[in-house]
C-alpha cells in the first residue's frame, strides 16, 4: 500500500469474480430465485420485508417522516406514520418487481397492465427530434419501464451501481429490452440519442446538489430541481413528454399515463419550468403518495442562509 493510500481508500478489485464480490452474487442469486415465485406471492414477500426494513432503517424512516411533515402538512402523526410504513411496504413490492423486470420471459403472463396515451408518444417522435420521457422515482418503475419497452423502443438514463457486480447484472439485464442505456451525466450520449429520434426515459425528480439546478417549489418547499430537462430540450428541440405508473391496489397490475407533449418548453426560465416539472411529478404522487421514494433526502440542498432539514 503506498504511504497516501489508506485502508479505507483502497479500490475495490476490478474484476467480478474476486472474492470480495462472492456475497453479491450469492445474493443475486437469491434475488433471481425469488423471480420464480408466483406474482402475488412476489408482492407479498416483497410487502413483508418492507416491514421488515421500516422497522430496521430507522434513518430512512426519519426521513420519510420528514418528507411527509413537509409535504402534507395537514396529516396528523398517525397519518404520516401509516403512509410511512406502507412507503416502505411499496418499496419492498418495487425490489420483487426489479426481480421480475430483469428476469421474467414475459411479465405480461404474470399480472396485468395498461398505457394511455401512447399516441401522444407518437405523435411527438413525428417531429423527429426525439422524446424526453420525463418520469419520476416511483417504487413500480423498474417493471413499468419493461412494459413500455414492450410497447415502444426506450433507452433509459440511469445512475451507475457502487458495486461492480450489481451493476454488471443490472446493465446485462437492462440492455435485453431497452434500447440504450445512458449513464446520468452523460449529457452528449442523451443527445445523441435524441438526435437519433430516441425516446429517452429519466427522472429528474432528485436532489443532486446546487451546481445544476434551481430551487423551485416541490410541494410548496424549495427543493434544489434539474434544469437539465430545459437545457436537453433547447439543445435538442425534444419534445418533453410526462410519463407515469402505478401500482393497482387490488394487485391485480399497474397503470402507465403518457400525457401529452409539453407546450411552449422550455420557456426560457429555468426556475418556471423547473416548477412546471415539479408540479406534474406532484400530480403524480398526489395520486399514490405510498409509492413514491420518500427515503429519497429530496431536501437535502437548502437555499442559502436556510437551515438543514435532516439529522445528519
Amino acid at each position: 500500500m503506498s504511504r497516501t493510500q489508506t485502508p479505507h481508500t483502497r479500490r475495490q478489485p476490478r474484476s467480478p469474480y474476486h472474492p470480495m464480490y462472492w456475497p453479491t452474487w450469492v445474493g443475486i442469486a437469491l434475488f433471481r430465485l425469488l423471480s420464480w415465485l408466483p406474482y402475488r406471492s412476489q408482492l407479498a414477500f416483497g410487502r413483508q420485508c418492507g416491514r421488515l426494513l421500516h422497522g430496521l432503517l430507522t434513518k430512512r424512516r426519519e426521513i420519510v417522516r420528514v418528507n411527509l411533515k413537509l409535504c402534507f402538512p395537514g396529516q396528523t402523526p398517525d397519518e404520516r406514520n401509516a403512509v410511512a410504513l406502507h412507503c416502505f411496504e411499496s418499496m419492498g413490492m418495487g425490489v420483487l418487481e426489479i426481480a421480475m423486470a430483469w428476469w421474467a420471459k414475459d411479465p405480461r403472463e404474470h399480472c396485468e397492465y395498461t398505457i394511455k396515451g401512447l399516441d401522444h408518444l407518437r405523435e411527438a417522435l413525428q417531429a423527429g427530434r426525439g422524446v424526453l420521457l420525463c418520469g419520476a422515482h416511483l417504487h413500480s418503475a423498474e417493471l413499468a419501464g419493461r412494459f413500455m419497452a414492450l410497447e415502444q423502443p426506450v433507452a433509459i438514463v440511469y445512475r451507475p451501481q457502487n458495486d461492480i457486480v450489481a451493476d454488471m447484472i443490472a446493465n446485462r439485464c437492462r440492455s435485453r429490452y431497452y434500447s440504450d442505456l445512458i449513464q446520468h451525466r452523460d449529457m452528449r450520449g442523451i443527445l445523441r440519442a435524441l438526435a437519433r429520434n430516441q425516446v429517452v426515459w429519466y427522472a429528474p425528480d432528485i436532489d443532486a446538489g446546487t451546481k445544476r439546478s434551481v430551487f423551485a417549489p416541490f410541494f410548496g418547499v424549495p427543493a434544489a430541481s434539474l434544469t437539465a430537462t430545459s437545457r436537453l430540450a433547447k439543445v435538442s428541440g425534444a419534445a418533453v413528454v410526462p410519463c407515469f405508473y402505478y401500482r393497482r391496489a387490488d394487485g391485480s397490475g399497474y397503470d402507465i399515463e403518457v400525457g401529452q407533449a409539453l407546450d411552449q418548453f422550455p420557456s426560457g426560465e429555468m426556475i418556471e419550468d423547473a416548477t412546471r416539472i415539479n408540479r406534474l411529478i406532484e400530480d403524480a404522487v398526489r395520486r399514490v403518495p405510498e409509492q413514491y421514494f420518500w427515503q429519497h433526502r429530496r431536501f437535502k440542498s437548502r437555499p442559502p442562509g436556510e437551515p438543514p432539514l435532516y439529522r445528519r
